[in-house]
């Protein structure tokens, strides 16, 4: 037994609670190490009283078996002792708990549970499992109203500087794409009042900026959307704020008098647009980084969250750079917003590993660039063969509890990357694999604004071009719309066990099933035709090149 591999903690994520009487257990052990994994626990005030539950392998990578199971104590939990029951292949048998590995069982020295309180139970928003994202760049979606501004032209070459003129009334305008799209959540790129066109630089929090319309623009789009089965978040920049901002104005004008001194990270005075004079995100010297950790600044933050929660009915926020945020100020928002809002979603944005960002007193999920990684590589570069890729994936899914993979945004490009198209190089059968991937993979599929009528650019600004509504691809548009009403056909795709049966090559099979309900897909990514047999098929399965064949049960 390679007990060196085996891994608990008697705390998140390894003793997660789902609810005050129900705990999901996790051990992680070597791959094909163990053959059986028992929890044995009991009450502190019965030890004569044992009980029993078995383990089940939840995941596997090439190096770890992630084994789980879910108890259920049928009061709240309090006062827990236990330990595990280790079985290896050549029928070895040890007893593991918080102090090592026994050849008997003990009480002594067993892993402990103390309390579960409401606040240790993850919860997470359940619209927001298996959710179809939209994401929309607002300057660049569609003009609404009537049109009237100095713009450039819609086909312009995107730039850092120029304006479209795309608005909150072009959304609403489209909104019966969206709904025939497919789409179940709108997550709009900044709108408020702010610095350059992409609107990262806030100047007021409390104003949506004219160029993209009103405050009662703002509350119809949710309304409408709402209407039509959509949701609407918006993106929150408190990381850092634009230079135009009233308190880093005073800030500059007053110094180290100011009032406002304590909401930035001043380094001298007097203070100049330089970042040699105070912390900015990127180093970039219009964005000056708010302080978190003071007081006065997390109170405005929340009033800020609640003031658009309350006055327009949106769904929640995506917290911009959710990385670089004070993790206290990031608690106390979540539970301001928890408070009143409990259906709210708070999704990070980071572009690694998100599990400090997320859990009970965190996140409710976040946008997974480890995801868009991984699919890049194997679809659109084809840099790596299907056994790697599904490593990649699984190891992926073996960070985060269950409840928190079916909520991460998993996205193939976003305003911060090149298009997907782009990355693979023009061909279209890549993209369309990928999309394929995405819908059938657990978690919230995104798709960015115009990647469906396949849309190309490289990295910012060039992927933030006007949407091609008069150039699209449609052929693409409808594979996209397919890939979403297969999604929504099925349960077992949204809330179901994902497995890969084979990975091989080009050639990779993954089956998502819940019950009777059954997705099976067949990728070939390589030049030549395969044929695989598969168990519930009576004959084999043909795959052309470049293609995915899809079987749905029932």
């Amino acid at each position: 037994m390679n007990t060196a591999a085996v891994r608990h903690l008697s705390f998140y994520p390894f003793v997660q609670a789902v609810a005050r009487d129900k705990i999901r257990f996790r051990l992680d052990a070597a791959a094909g190490d163990l053959t059986t994994c028992e929890l044995v626990w009991w009450k502190r005030s019965t030890p004569e009283e044992k009980h029993v539950e078995p383990l089940t392998i939840r995941i596997s990578s090439r190096s770890t078996d992630q084994w789980t199971c879910r108890a259920v104590f049928g009061e709240e939990v309090h006062y827990i002792k236990y330990g595990y029951r280790l079985t290896d292949a050549s029928g070895k048998r040890v007893w593991y708990n918080a102090v090592g590995f026994h050849g008997e069982e003990t009480e002594e020295g067993s892993f402990e549970i103390l309390q579960v309180n409401e606040t240790d139970v993850l919860r997470i928003p359940s619209w927001t499992q298996g959710c179809i994202y939209y994401q929309i760049f607002p300057d660049r979606f569609a003009r609404g109203g009537n049109g009237k501004g100095s713009y450039d032209s819609w086909d312009a070459v995107p730039t850092r500087e120029n304006i479209l003129g795309g608005n909150l009334r072009g959304i609403i305008d489209h909104l019966d794409y969206l709904q025939d799209l497919g789409v179940e959540c709108l997550y709009l790129n900044p709108i408020f009042l702010g610095d350059f066109n992409h609107k990262y630089a806030t100047t007021d929090y409390f104003r949506i900026d004219p160029m993209f319309g009103t405050e009662h623009d703002l509350a119809e789009l949710t309304e409408k959307a709402h209407a039509r089965g959509i949701r609407v978040i918006l993106d929150g920049v408190f990381n850092h704020v634009g230079i135009h901002f009233a308190p880093f104005m005073d800030l500059m004008e007053k110094g180290a008098e100011s009032p406002y001194r304590g909401w930035f990270y001043p380094k001298q005075f007097p203070v100049r647009i330089d970042p040699a004079c105070y912390e900015c995100v990127g180093d970039y010297p219009y964005m000056p980084r708010l302080n978190g950790a003071n007081m006065e600044v997390r109170s405005y933050v929340q009033r800020v969250l609640l003031y658009w929660l309350d006055r327009t009915g949106i769904d929640g926020w995506r917290l911009d750079v959710a990385d670089e945020l004070d993790r206290h100020a990031v608690t106390q928002w979540r539970e301001q917003v928890k408070r009143t809002h409990p259906d709210a979603v708070l999704l990070a944005e980071t572009w690694g590993d998100a599990s400090r960002l997320l859990g009970p007193d965190g996140l409710d999920c976040a946008m997974n660039y480890l995801f868009r990684d991984a699919v890049l590589d194997f679809f659109a570069r084809g840099s790596m063969d299907a056994a790697l890729f599904s490593d990649r994936m699984n190891s992926m899914l073996m960070r985060y509890p269950e409840e928190i993979n079916h909520s991460m945004y998993n996205l193939l490009g976003s305003h911060d990357t090149a298009r997907f198209l782009t990355e693979c190089g023009g061909e279209v059968w890549r993209l369309r694999l990928a999309m394929a991937f995405q819908m059938l993979f657990p978690g919230a599929p995104a798709v960015y604004y115009g990647d469906e009528l396949g849309m190309t650019g490289e990295n910012d600004p060039g992927c933030r071009g006007g949407m091609a509504w008069d150039a699209r691809n449609e052929a693409l548009h409808l594979w996209q719309k397919e890939m979403i009403s297969l999604r929504k056909r099925h349960e077992s795709v949204r809330n179901g066990a994902y497995r890969v049966l084979a990975a091989e090559g080009s050639v990779m099979v993954i089956r998502r099933q819940l019950g009777e309900d059954c997705v099976t897909a067949l990728f070939n990514t390589g030049d030549t035709p395969k044929t695989l047999d598969l168990t519930e098929a009576e004959e084999p399965v043909h795959i052309p090149p470049h293609a995915v064949k899809i079987i749905e049960r029932p």
